[in-house]
């Protein structure tokens, strides 16, 4: 998903850090990128941050464990409700010296929303999916389209679907524009790709997901655009 944010801050002491390789490095700024700036806490999937690296999924999972042996961050595993694998909660720290510094951030207050499970062959819903499903379909107005586009109602079910997971996998900012669709958005983009034909695109969901991350972001650069500053 497109970054609606410039840029993104890491403290010194890691980009210093001598004990530090590029890559941990660079892994902890993508982990920054995630990360709310209250808790410190985020929770990306070891395939987003090899991803967003530019790494294979193994040197993911080697630069995150060493960060967390070396003392910059902490990693708690989550499960589902039925003991299946979700992605890791990381908290993120200062230099050990200074980890007094930020003594909140030793456990989460809250746990955050829960995130797709990180293997592909697991289909199991995780715990929550359901109730977080539901109140997307209230936003949207999903009663509307059940009434008045019974045709369309497959593919608002798939974009059900593609706000939680580009939710979950996407930066702070990006959540933002995701938890401002409204019904609106919805009938604006069927209508976008009313005349588009994707029957030969070999993963339609994440085509799907793709095509609807860039349609808000064109939606919100429109406006930024298009405003009118205030006379003074």
């Amino acid at each position: 998903m497109k970054l609606t944010r410039p840029f993104v801050m890491v403290e010194k002491d890691v980009l210093f850090s001598p004990e530090l390789t590029a890559l941990e490095k660079l892994v902890y700024c993508v982990l920054c990128a995630f990360s709310d700036n209250n808790t410190r806490s985020c929770y990306p999937s070891y395939n987003t941050i090899a991803e967003k690296v530019g790494c294979s999924k193994k040197t993911a999972i080697q630069c995150v464990a060493s960060l967390c042996e070396k003392g910059w961050m902490r990693k708690m595993e989550q499960r589902t409700k039925k003991g299946g694998h979700r992605s890791n909660l990381y908290i993120l720290v200062l230099s050990p010296e200074k980890q007094y510094l930020y003594p909140a951030h030793a456990k989460p207050e809250t746990s955050p929303p829960p995130e797709e499970p990180d293997s592909p062959s697991d289909d199991e819903p995780y715990f929550g999916y359901t109730e977080r499903l539901e109140d997307v379909k209230r936003r949207i107005e999903y009663d509307y389209f059940a009434k008045h586009m019974p045709d369309r109602l497959y593919m608002v079910d798939s974009l059900c679907r593609c706000i939680l997971e580009l939710y979950d996998t996407s930066f702070p900012e990006d959540r933002k524009l995701l938890n401002n669709v409204s019904s609106m958005e919805i009938i604006g983009f069927l209508q976008h790709i009313s005349d588009q034909d994707y029957s030969n695109v070999n993963n339609q969901k994440d085509y799907l997901k793709t095509m609807f991350s860039e349609y808000l972001n064109d939606i919100l650069f429109f406006s930024l655009s298009t405003d009118v500053p205030p006379t003074i």
